[in-house]
């Protein structure tokens, strides 16, 4: 059964994360530093707080974290306000969803700034019931408070809601928490395809299919149930 479900944004809903890899080192240059050439790696992993910390103190920046985070954001912001593209087809699964009276979150390490501007303009904002930021939740997806909490709005509880990632870090503490998880293909991931693959109970190429996620859902389900209630032994 799905109650509920919790989307992540970036590389999920909308194709976000080519403006991303570069954004950390347009912030160090614009104020007078020079990157390190492994500078995305190092950030991809944390949230906008624990990368604003990084760069402050690996940098030397003379600011506080709230700076060099909202530093990062006027950078990346005219992007998502302007030209991000939603990924394929995300519209229309949403709207099935919705159909199915399925509540919706989004869970995201991205700045409440952005996430209005880029789903508002991509009218897909409104079929979310509720948006949680990890700054808002305190910590990044290492931990799984944000997905929690959305949880919590929504009012589902962990074997009836399904977490939508693309990120393996993020797709593994959603799975170590207990939820069920499906996986989403995205660019910036390519060398975590096989993990993800192995990780996640349902891997998805895109949100093109909506009737696949839908059985696929269905039969995991059947195969946890039996998991759960062994036939008695004889």
């Amino acid at each position: 059964m799905i109650n509920g479900a919790i989307f992540d944004m970036d590389g999920v809903l909308i194709d976000s994360m080519p403006i991303w890899h570069n954004a950390g080192a347009l912030f160090l240059e614009a104020n007078g530093k020079k990157p390190r050439s492994d500078l995305q790696k190092i950030l991809f992993d944390k949230s906008m707080m624990a990368g604003a910390e990084y760069m402050r103190d690996a940098y030397d920046l003379p600011m506080t974290m709230e700076e060099v985070m909202q530093g990062v954001i006027d950078v990346v912001y005219k992007h998502y306000k302007e030209s991000i593209p939603a990924k394929a087809n995300v519209e229309n699964f949403l709207r099935k969803l919705k159909e199915k009276d399925i509540a919706i979150a989004l869970a995201t390490s991205s700045d409440r700034k952005l996430l209005e501007a880029g789903l508002s303009r991509l009218h897909l904002l409104s079929y979310f019931d509720t948006t949680v930021t990890c700054l808002e939740a305190g910590v990044g997806k290492i931990e799984p408070d944000v997905y929690l909490e959305a949880m919590k709005r929504i009012g589902t509880t962990l074997e009836n809601t399904w977490v939508f990632e693309d990120a393996y870090h993020a797709l593994h503490t959603a799975k170590k928490a207990g939820f069920h998880t499906v996986a989403l293909y995205d660019a910036s991931n390519d060398e975590h395809q096989e993990l993800l693959k192995k990780e996640a109970d349902i891997y998805l190429k895109d949100l093109t299919d909506f009737d696949t996620f839908y059985q696929l859902r269905k039969r995991f389900a059947l195969r946890s149930k039996a998991r759960s209630n062994p036939p008695p032994k004889r």
